[in-house]
């Protein structure tokens, strides 16, 4: 069992009225886990992308998390896999 539950409060920018949800994640999600919650709690059908930024201290650049892209560029920022994470 998990030793840990983290909760987020998940809150829609630019909408009036606000739309949010509260969810509770056990410790062992990745962010793979954390995005198909988010999906489930706000009623989506996973049409979009998900990136997660996680900032550090003392480090400029955050850590980006998300579906890594095929596509990418010399100079695009490294995309972690959020399956991995």
């Amino acid at each position: 069992m998990p030793k840990r539950i983290y909760q987020f409060k998940i809150k829609l920018q630019g909408i009036t009225p606000t739309i949010w949800r509260r969810i509770q994640v056990p410790e062992t999600y990745s962010f793979w886990d954390l995005h198909v919650a988010i999906q489930d709690a706000m009623g989506w059908l996973d049409y979009h992308l998900h990136l997660f930024r996680v900032h550090r201290d003392h480090v400029p650049v955050p850590i980006e998390i998300a579906i890594p892209d095929e596509y990418a560029v010399e100079g695009d920022p490294e995309i972690h896999a959020s399956w991995e994470n």
